[in-house]
């Protein structure tokens, strides 16, 4: 994992803009195995043929005509055998077609403006009379076994497990991720954590809620650490936390509970060069 193909006004660019965690080279690489590299406000991850684009640029742009020329533009010069794209709006990119496309929004916290209903209160109380919170760095033997239990119980496939296989190597990489645990008052078992990614100047990134058996019998549960990660925002000074995608509505019911709400677009596409006729026989076009 090479991010100092990156240099330091590039990181800083990155450090002061980032709104998404695909953002963050110590986020992104340990889980692609790339290189990060930036074309104008454009950031990519290139791992031998494949290029990773997050079209979402720095900043926020989603005016069509410009973010379809920089795209064209830059997927003409690096001409990978494989694309993945992660953008605000659908793309199409010349001379290459759509294999697969994925679509959900990110959810946003505005830590100005934070919703604790009655019920979400009496909610926190239960729970904290069940569970005691704290925050760290270490993920140690417990996190893994837990990590383990949760993949079991949600029954991930390959894909999906080896992403969530390699939360440790990521957390070694990065700096400014924190681990927010919960564990029993009664014999201080591993129950839940979350982990909070405080790598940018205006957002902090819920990645992970990592539950156990445990935890699902302790009802406000993740609510109280998710408590916890405002707090932690808010003492980095944070303006927002991206709460992460939609995913299905029992997650959106969850965020929106806190105030959360939809703030951008997310269109995964993976493309594969389109077979032209023109450039099999030579010719222009």
């Amino acid at each position: 994992m090479l991010i100092n193909m990156l240099n330091s006004c590039q990181k800083r660019l990155i450090y002061n803009l980032a709104y998404i965690p695909e953002h963050l080279p110590s986020y992104l690489c340990p889980f692609s195995d790339s290189e990060p590299c930036m074309d104008g406000g454009l950031l990519y991850y290139q791992a031998k043929e494949k290029i990773s684009l997050m079209a979402c640029p720095l900043p926020l742009n989603t005016k069509g005509p410009e973010l379809y020329s920089h795209v064209n533009s830059l997927v003409r010069e690096l001409k990978p055998a494989e694309l993945g794209c992660i953008s605000p709006v659908p793309l199409d990119v010349h001379g290459y077609k759509p294999v697969r496309t994925e679509y959900d929004l990110y959810y946003c916290l505005d830590l100005n403006n934070i919703l604790s209903g009655p019920k979400l209160r009496n909610m926190l109380k239960r729970a904290s009379s069940e569970v005691h919170i704290s925050v760290g760095r270490d993920f140690t033997r417990d996190h893994l076994e837990l990590l383990r239990k949760f993949i079991e119980f949600k029954g991930l496939d390959q894909e999906k497990a080896l992403f969530f296989h390699r939360i440790p190597e990521y957390l070694s990489h990065s700096d400014t991720a924190l681990v927010i645990e919960a564990r029993t008052i009664r014999d201080n078992s591993l129950v839940a954590y979350d982990i909070l990614e405080t790598g940018s100047r205006l957002f902090a990134f819920y990645l992970f809620n990592i539950t156990g058996k445990k935890s699902r019998d302790i009802p406000g549960v993740n609510d109280l650490l998710l408590q916890e990660a405002i707090n932690q925002a808010r003492k980095l000074d944070k303006k927002y936390i991206n709460m992460g995608l939609g995913i299905n509505p029992g997650i959106v019911s969850f965020k929106a509970k806190w105030g959360a709400y939809p703030f951008l677009a997310y269109y995964f596409q993976q493309f594969q060069p389109a077979f032209s006729w023109k450039r099999f026989f030579g010719l222009k076009g």
